[in-house]
């Protein structure tokens, strides 16, 4: 094996992001805005309703294949065969990753002894982040071999609380360290949320939300910006152009929008 000495200029740069928070806070349609053609693996049922009009992606659908076939797939070196797939695409976008690790866990009670749906123990509960850990690995490293922008959608699960009821703190929809595990490799974890009809991108953790990290948005200032898109003209503030100033720029961090 040859290990070549490079400059970090003569390596390719590629976005990789994390992006969770409620249903209908607007995960999908933020991602849409990710720079050139996407291609979506499409998990959740009528998950691309929100973007049916945005241009410039194309789902690979997996929603008809049994929780065995999407599992047993995407723990493959060449998950659904992305390799000889996305020539002509720029971004992958997963949507969504809490529906993978759903499915994860519903192969992993399959298998794993003494193990069910209602009570996956250990054995079910490690199966299913080992499977999920895999896909997310395999993922990376494919969109990251063939320099192709990579984004992982994950729901926001119900917040734990304390005996008194208050808020302790509030993650993704994965279960276990699976967060943590699934953010570890990745350059950008944002949360949506809407909040009185506004949608809200937080960049750093807050209100009891974490992870949330950003290489590209200058963190020592605000946590969170207020996302101004209309997605029916396709109007207003995008991923591509935030990755375009980014890299233009030298790689300088962007002042968080106001």
């Amino acid at each position: 094996m040859e290990i070549k000495i490079e400059r970090p200029t003569d390596t390719l740069s590629r976005l990789s992001m994390i992006l969770w928070g409620d249903s209908g806070s607007g995960k999908t349609t933020l991602a849409s805005t990710a720079p050139g053609r996407k291609l979506f693996i499409m998990l959740d049922p009528d998950g691309d309703m929100s973007i049916r009009n945005a241009p410039d992606w194309e789902r690979l659908n997996l929603t008809t294949e049994t929780s065995t076939d999407i599992v047993k797939e995407g723990m493959k070196p060449d998950p659904y065969t992305l390799y000889t797939k996305l020539d002509n695409f720029d971004t992958v976008v997963v949507d969504s990753l809490t529906k993978f690790t759903e499915h994860a866990l519903q192969y992993a009670v399959r298998i794993a002894p003494k193990s069910s749906i209602e009570a996956p123990g250990i054995q079910g509960y490690g199966l299913r982040n080992i499977c999920v850990g895999a896909f997310v690995s395999n993922i990376i490293r494919i969109t990251g071999k063939l320099n192709k922008h990579l984004i992982l959608i994950t729901h926001e699960k119900d917040a734990d609380k304390n005996a008194d009821g208050g808020i302790v703190s509030v993650s993704m929809m994965l279960g276990g360290q699976l967060p943590n595990i699934a953010s570890k490799d990745i350059s950008e974890v944002w949360n949506m949320r809407d909040q009185g009809g506004k949608r809200y991108i937080s960049i750093r953790p807050e209100r009891f939300r974490s992870p949330m990290k950003s290489r590209m948005f200058d963190m020592t200032g605000n946590t969170s910006f207020e996302w101004r898109y209309n997605s029916n003209k396709l109007a207003g503030p995008t991923i591509a152009e935030w990755w375009d100033a980014y890299t233009s720029g030298g790689f300088a961090k962007l002042p968080v929008p106001k």
